[in-house]
């Protein structure tokens, strides 16, 4: 085909006309929003993905994950076995008046890390559960508020049913916790002993002691060294 032809031919197809300005905004703005979606997308993908994972678990489980001797079925047990031999004292059982018991505090003397007072506060648990009246158990954590109160209702800035006397303690009960541990390489050893006694509150004469042994192996990972 000659070049006047090509021409011809080429000048008698119909040329693309040029979009209007507001089209192609259009379309640009289009574009962005996709984009925007598609960002939210993955990021909620992302945070689906990092997201931790929470499983129910058994209290008396051991928690073998977990370094250390004092698992949560140690807690309940020692707690538990305490109670139960506090309430058998002569002195509880056989008493004309139930005894007036205070707590004092137990003194964690072990590396574990555990708040020792939550030991005490479970074993008051224990034993306001089980010991059938036997026992009446003073609040001394808030003394000072009760303090308080009376003598507002002294001083009649409050009302008052009736002037009740605050109780004495018979008996004291106080605690304490200790460990040994050794290691070698990534084997470790962990022996633990909970001891809980009952003083007298008159005497200062020890009543009752009872302890709680616990002796661990184990074997840390590679990233828990």
């Amino acid at each position: 085909m000659s070049e006047a032809i090509l021409l011809a031919v080429r000048r008698g197809r119909p040329q693309p006309q040029p979009q209007s300005q507001p089209q192609r905004g259009r379309r640009g703005r289009r574009g962005r929003r996709a984009g925007a979606l598609c960002l939210l997308v993955a990021a909620w993908a992302l945070l689906g993905g990092c997201a931790g994972e929470t499983a129910r678990m058994d209290l008396d489980s051991e928690d073998d994950a977990l370094l250390g001797a004092m698992s949560s079925k140690d807690f309940r047990s020692v707690c538990f076995q305490m109670a139960q031999s506090l309430i058998r004292l002569p002195q509880i059982q056989r008493a004309a008046n139930p005894p007036t018991l205070a707590f004092t505090e137990v003194v964690n003397a072990s590396d574990e890390l555990f708040s020792a007072d939550d030991l005490l506060y479970k074993i008051r648990t224990e034993l306001v559960k089980n010991c059938g009246g036997k026992i009446v158990f003073l609040d001394r954590d808030i003394i000072d508020q009760i303090r308080s109160e009376r003598r507002d209702k002294d001083l009649g800035k409050v009302t008052a049913s009736g002037a009740a006397p605050v109780y004495g303690a018979d008996f004291f009960l106080s605690g304490r916790v200790e460990s040994i541990r050794r290691s070698r390489g990534r084997t470790q050893t962990q022996y633990m002993r909970l001891s809980v006694r009952l003083t007298d509150a008159s005497s200062s004469a020890i009543i009752w002691e009872d302890d709680y042994e616990l002796k661990k192996l184990v074997r840390a990972g590679v990233y828990d060294r």
